[in-house]
């Protein structure tokens, strides 16, 4: 890594406090930042070593000394557009993702970068952990939930790092290179952040600004925006979510598969596809084997419990419609009444539930409402579909687990968790929480 005299980091979640670390590693002059006074940091998990070790400002009180910098490293939730940057942009100041920050230390491990909409997190999963069957040694982290600057501060050798990315942490790389990328799918999202939605395409599409011709791209066709890279020289495969390839069906059995749902059999060929790439050895029985062991992915549609007739889904990682309604697209086959738990803090004043809802009106039995969006939700969805109001999960849950409900229960938001949570974990692990403590009583 270049010799840099001065770098701030700017947002104290993990990546940021990872990222801190690895500076200290590196650099003369650490500077961290973060909102609010520095002494309330201390409720944010790792933080503290942080405040003991650095010189730690509040955004407010170190935006006149971005500009002063040679290098700012961002968390993903902050934009290069943030006030505080303003200077530090129009003076040429370098501003780069943990993403970035953490590939300048590992250059030497072979990356298999996922992005996408939907689904990166399960893929990433599933890449990370049939690599490991395989018998090789991975670091899967970045926006999956573990700082890729970890890699970098283990200094641990490792055949790949498989990183989830996303559009956020995309926006500011620079020589962040994979040599297997997947773009999973693109649909309308984020548009707190993005005006567009291809602007948010373009985002995604920037995992491919230091790919070649000799490297590989796995790309879902749920994307209108795949005109933008045709002529991109990478090495291109494409796969369709209900329409995969004959061969890859033929081969496989799913039918053991604990991971359902037409969308898990296309993350299924996702992650096939890149062990195919690396040419592992008698994939054919491996992956077999692994289809019928792989549980899924925690908060993604994930089984809680089953009691007196009905079956319990965690799907708290769903934070838009188009997750929530492939959820539900998993039950297409069940004959069993599905209830779904919606709702959370609202993104936008044009985000809607109701198109998207409509097809699986003969499905859904009943929906409760919760968080923020409770009355909004109501209002929307009354008319077509059995609607119940709550406000908060734990209430809600109980109401609907004290009728003795049949059949299958979902708790697939659909929307942001941070009227009421600290994040999409802490929604689902409480959720898991509650559902047994509510049956236990």
């Amino acid at each position: 890594m270049n010799k840099i005299n001065k770098v701030a980091i700017f947002g104290m979640g993990k990546s940021g406090v990872s990222a801190v670390k690895l500076a200290k590693a590196h650099r003369q002059d650490v500077y961290a930042v973060n909102s609010g006074a520095v002494e309330t940091w201390y409720r944010a998990s790792g933080v503290s070593e942080v405040v003991e070790t650095c010189a730690c400002y509040s955004e407010e009180d170190f935006a006149a000394h971005f500009h002063k910098m040679d290098e700012i490293v961002i968390s993903p939730g902050i934009p290069v557009t943030h006030p505080a940057l303003n200077l530090a942009v129009e003076k040429g100041v370098r501003i780069l993702s943990e993403i970035e920050y953490a590939y300048l230390q590992t250059q030497n491990i072979p990356v298999i970068a996922i992005t996408g909409t939907n689904g990166k997190t399960t893929t990433t999963t599933m890449i990370t952990e049939a690599l490991r069957k395989a018998g090789k040694k991975i670091f899967c982290g970045g926006n999956i939930g573990v700082p890729y600057c970890d890699l970098a501060l283990s200094q641990e050798k490792v055949d790949f790092a498989v990183i989830e990315v996303s559009s956020f942490q995309l926006e500011t790389i620079h020589d962040f290179h994979p040599h297997i990328g997947l773009i999973l799918n693109i649909f309308p999202n984020h548009s707190e952040r993005y005006d567009a939605v291809n602007d948010y395409a373009k985002a995604k599409f920037r995992l491919l600004k230091n790919m070649t011709k000799n490297d590989e791209l796995i790309l879902g066709t749920e994307n209108p925006y795949l005109n933008d890279i045709k002529n991109h020289e990478v090495s291109k495969s494409f796969f369709t979510k209900g329409h995969l390839p004959e061969d890859f069906k033929k081969m496989f059995d799913f039918s053991n598969a604990r991971a359902r749902g037409e969308h898990n059999e296309a993350n299924f060929y996702a992650a096939y596809k890149v062990l195919d790439i690396l040419k592992i050895p008698d994939l054919r029985n491996l992956f077999q084997e692994f289809i019928n062991e792989f549980a899924g992915v925690a908060h993604r549609l994930e089984f809680v419990t089953q009691r007196n007739g009905l079956s319990v889904y965690n799907d708290a990682k769903s934070t838009n419609a188009l997750a929530t309604t492939t959820a539900i697209a998993a039950f297409k086959d069940s004959q069993e009444p599905l209830y779904l738990i919606l709702g959370g803090k609202l993104r936008n004043q044009t985000d809607q539930l109701l198109p998207d809802l409509l097809p699986f009106k003969g499905q859904i039995q009943e929906i409760f409402t919760i968080g923020d969006v409770t009355d909004r939700l109501f209002n929307e969805l009354k008319n077509d579909f059995k609607v119940t109001q709550g406000r908060d999960l734990k209430s809600v849950l109980k109401m609907a687990l004290d009728r003795n409900l049949k059949g299958n229960l979902v708790f697939s938001p659909a929307h942001p968790s941070f009227d009421q949570f600290k994040n999409y974990v802490d929604r689902g692990e409480k959720f898991k929480m509650w559902t047994l403590e509510t049956l236990k009583s």
